[in-house]
């Protein structure tokens, strides 16, 4: 079920949700008021690329549709939503930041859209093909812009720890500059919580309290 929080950045509405398959409902709601369009191009910070191929899908094109697509079909593991929304149409062309580079299943063709990521945060990535410029520099329409707040965790042996503010600011900091006009572009923010792969509720909490910090600026309320 879902668990949105709703926040403001300024003017735009950020969405926080626990399960990363609830951001369909959320984006096909977007859709439907004409905050986006469909398909969206989505700029993700992930360190899972979600990528798996989801089981049978049913959808009628509605925003009650989707909502039963999160709860019944899409999987609970909240690892193929993404292809799920390419495969419904509801997504385009994706391109994710920090997913774990020893993850070998990007890029990704899903019908004629792309699923593209590196690991690198944005200031550190070059040498990029046409098609990935072209998701991280579009500017024609709105954007949906997704994190998931494990991108700012890392594995260590059988422990999972949050950035500290120091590993924001290093890691971050010179990224600030693109995250801030992908941010500007957004017609819909949308944040994943899911603390099992933060390394428990409280580093997603403090995880949670630097992204608004860093990220956001300490613009969300």
């Amino acid at each position: 079920m879902t668990s949105a929080r709703r926040y403001r950045s300024g003017t735009q509405e950020v969405i926080l949700e626990e399960d990363h398959r609830w951001t369909l409902l959320h984006v096909v709601a977007a859709q439907a008021a004409g905050k986006l369009p469909r398909p969206v191009r989505m700029i993700g910070f992930d360190r899972h690329t979600d990528a798996n191929p989801p089981g049978e899908l049913n959808w009628d094109g509605t925003v009650a549709g989707m909502r039963e697509v999160c709860e019944r079909q899409l999987s609970r593991h909240d690892d193929d939503w993404i292809v799920a929304g390419m495969q419904l149409g509801v997504l385009g062309d994706v391109f994710l930041f920090g997913v774990d580079d020893r993850m070998g299943d990007l890029p990704k063709a899903v019908g004629g859209q792309a699923l593209m990521g590196r690991w690198e945060m944005p200031a550190k990535v070059d040498g990029l093909g046409v098609r990935a410029r072209e998701v991280l520099e579009w500017t024609e329409s709105p954007i949906l812009l997704d994190l998931d707040l494990d991108c700012f965790a890392y594995p260590y042996r059988d422990l999972v720890w949050a950035w500290s503010e120091e590993m924001f600011a290093v890691e971050f900091g010179p990224s600030l500059p693109y995250f801030r006009q992908w941010r500007e572009r957004a017609g819909l923010v949308t944040v994943c919580r899911e603390a099992g792969c933060c390394g428990g509720e409280e580093n997603a909490d403090r995880i949670w309290e630097l992204v608004g910090r860093y990220l956001f600026e300490k613009e969300l309320h």
